[in-house]
């Protein structure tokens, strides 16, 4: 550490990363802001207003008085990137919990779970009662979400920053890499409006199959943005229906499919990318043989029938493998192996460059691969080419070591938090397992471990997955050393 302290420049780190979390905050101010127009049709919520304009203006000014030499920026290195968008995931959900503590009554670790969870998309909750609460915060919760699983950083990309090093490197840093078009600031505007539509098709598809406009709005939001927080306590279940859970089905699917396959859907006017894409492919791969098992588990075990059980089995598993966290029966009631299968496929994930979390399933693709083309290697001659492809994608030695060390610490750091909550809380395995899947992959579904009542030591693990799994872990470990990198040279100086 000592070693690698003298390549820092702290003016510059500090600097730099004070203008680009200035240019992200008022983005958040702006965010606070929207939930104050659904008082037009709630009037009698106007009370609530403050909650969110004070807030919501103090992040503006904040951030603009930190952003004030922003054009002053000439270059912007990834650790400086990944410091600026690790931060912000965590400053974003502690300037968000003032209606959770205000308009809930909730405290302040339970509000900033809360805020946790609807940025980084998760769905958690220690929330209950949720009919009980008044719109504008099931709306606030919502569009967290929806912001969230577009990311906090893409959305400040469209809307406030500058094209150019900062904006790519912030890109990059929020776990982002694909590019639909050349230009960085197109490709986020390009992605956006991709989002803004289809989460206006899922509204109308709600809404024509019976589901009142409020909740077809929360329910679209937080089904494409795969956050899976509800205006419902029941959640799906709630309503009882079959086309509605389709509905639901068609909104996760789309949520975790990356967004160069919608680009070229809309463009070409066709599904065919959609079938072609590789990720999509290895979905079905892994959902397949697990909704089969999962079906047959609940016929034996819990004595439903074959088609309450494949639905049960079909509506949770796409729920897990999309990362959204929706379900429509207890799942605590699941025998163990169901739990772990569902788990596993929280553990896997969506497609990258979605808004899905997990490992992703290109990387887990990649990982048995590697594997494969290590013992071709052995077979074959020496001196003999195997070429590293994965359909339309070929891959380098330096890609392959990335995935596996991404992969090896994610898994490392998924039975850290499960040891500790069957050691702290003495639940079983499958059960400390399931929960610390959906916290770290990003999902939201839960066995009942989560609740308010939890010791503060396993709520503070929980917010710590959740972030961890948002950005995809590097930019939290270049964060965190980071910070143990600037602070002894701060002191130095002073």
């Amino acid at each position: 550490m000592l070693e690698l302290r003298k390549y820092i420049n702290i003016a510059d780190d500090i600097f730099v990363i004070r203008n680009l979390i200035g240019a992200l905050l008022q983005g958040i101010g702006v965010a606070y802001l929207i939930p104050v127009l659904i008082t037009w049709i709630y009037t009698e919520e106007m009370q609530y207003v403050y909650y969110f304009v004070i807030p919501g203006l103090a992040c503006i000014l904040f951030g603009a008085w930190l952003a004030r030499h922003s054009e002053h920026i000439e270059d912007v290195n990834l650790r400086q990137a990944m410091i600026s968008a690790a931060f912000v995931w965590l400053f974003a959900s502690f300037v968000s919990v003032v209606p959770f503590m205000r308009i809930a009554g909730m405290s302040f670790v339970d509000s900033y779970f809360e805020s946790m969870s609807a940025w980084t998309g998760t769905g958690l909750t220690m929330m209950r009662n949720l009919e009980s609460y008044p719109h504008i915060i099931l709306f606030w919760r919502a569009w967290m979400q929806w912001l969230g699983g577009i990311g906090i950083v893409l959305v400040a990309l469209t809307i406030l920053i500058r094209p150019g090093v900062a904006a790519a490197r912030l890109y990059r840093a929020e776990a982002r890499s694909e590019r639909i078009l050349p230009n960085l600031a197109n490709t986020s505007k390009i992605i956006f409006q991709i989002y803004a539509v289809l989460t206006v098709v899922g509204v109308y598809l709600y809404y024509i199959n019976g589901m009142g406009l409020f909740d077809a709005v929360i329910h679209s939001m937080t089904g494409l943005g795969t956050g899976g927080m509800s205006s419902h306590d029941l959640s799906i279940g709630f309503f009882n229906s079959l086309s509605i859970e389709a509905v639901t089905i068609f909104l996760m699917i789309m949520g975790a499919t990356n967004f160069t396959v919608h680009y070229k859907m809309f463009k070409e006017k066709s599904l065919v990318p959609f079938f072609r894409d590789i990720q999509v492919k290895y979905m079905f791969f892994f959902l397949t043989p697990v909704i089969a098992l999962i079906g047959y588990g609940l016929m034996v075990y819990d004595g439903l029938t074959i088609g309450e059980s494949f639905r049960e089995a079909v509506f949770h598993a796409v729920s897990a493998v999309t990362c959204t966290g929706f379900s429509i029966s207890d799942l605590s009631q699941y025998p163990e192996l169901a739990k772990l299968l569902i788990g596993f496929l929280m553990v896997v994930g969506g497609g990258a460059g979605s808004t899905a979390g997990g490992i992703k399933l290109i990387r887990v693709t990649l990982t048995f691969q590697t594997l494969k083309w290590t013992i071709q290697q052995a077979i074959l001659p020496k001196g003999a080419v195997i070429k590293r492809k994965i359909g339309d994608y070929t891959f380098t030695e330096e890609d392959l070591q990335e995935v596996l060390g991404f992969t090896m610490t994610y898994i490392a750091l998924l039975l850290i938090g499960t040891v500790w909550i069957m050691f702290r809380l003495g639940t079983g395995l499958a059960d400390a397992f399931f929960e610390v899947s959906s916290a770290q992959g990003n999902v939201g579904l839960s066995v009942g471990i989560t609740s308010p009542g939890l010791p503060l030591d396993v709520k503070i693990l929980l917010i710590l997955h959740m972030w961890i799994g948002r950005l995809e872990i590097f930019s939290t470990l270049v964060f965190i050393f980071g910070v143990l990198l600037m602070v002894p040279r701060i002191v130095e100086r002073e």
